[in-house]
């Protein structure tokens, strides 16, 4: 079931989402383009969040669930100034989305990214994690952020690897999941 508050809803209001949604950061690479996300976005972010696929991010989720998650992290652009965007790809237009903003019990900014099944094995994620990890140390100013990691997800250790992530065991004592890896990307690093 699709609910009214998915529905896009032409009007004065609908214009003056568009306009804001103009005002968001768009990060371009070789073959990616990361945009703010839309209200039609929803659908591709639902059936990932709904799917076995989100069994590494506390999934699946109901719908009702997932549009709490995209509500949230589509309001972080106007309370912290980053949050969701959108990945268009060359071959795969929402070919998922990356997150650069807060669930509600973190500690801190977290780097994250989950694709639809298409996309994968393409260096998409690698390509537009870079992207966003660069627009959070260059535009941004910070010194580093994290990226949480299901301690099973062999595919998305290998990747925070490959980008020069360390682990971070103080984070993960801190937090006190044992089910979760905390890397951090430092500025400079990788």
């Amino acid at each position: 079931m699709i609910a009214p508050c998915e529905k896009h809803r032409p009007g004065p209001a609908a214009r003056t989402a568009a306009r804001l949604s103009g005002r968001l950061p768009v990060l371009d690479t070789r073959r990616l383009q990361l945009r703010g996300p839309r209200i039609y976005d929803f659908d591709s972010f639902a059936a990932i969040l709904c799917s076995d696929r989100a069994g590494y991010m506390g999934g699946p989720m109901t719908r009702a669930e997932a549009w709490a998650e995209f509500t949230n992290y589509t309001a972080c652009w106007l309370l912290h100034g980053h949050g969701l965007w959108t990945i268009d790809a060359q071959t795969a237009p929402s070919a998922g989305f990356l997150v650069l903003g807060y669930e509600y019990t973190a500690p801190e900014a977290e780097l994250g990214i989950f694709l639809t099944e298409g996309a994968e094995g393409q260096g998409i994620a690698e390509e537009a994690l870079t992207a966003a990890r660069a627009h959070a140390f260059d535009t941004l100013g910070w010194d580093s952020v994290v990226s949480y990691v299901a301690a099973d997800n062999s595919r998305c250790l290998a990747l925070m690897q490959r980008m020069g992530a360390q682990r971070d065991r103080d984070a993960e004592a801190a937090i006190g999941d044992r089910t979760l890896c905390v890397f951090r990307h430092r500025k400079g690093a990788a």
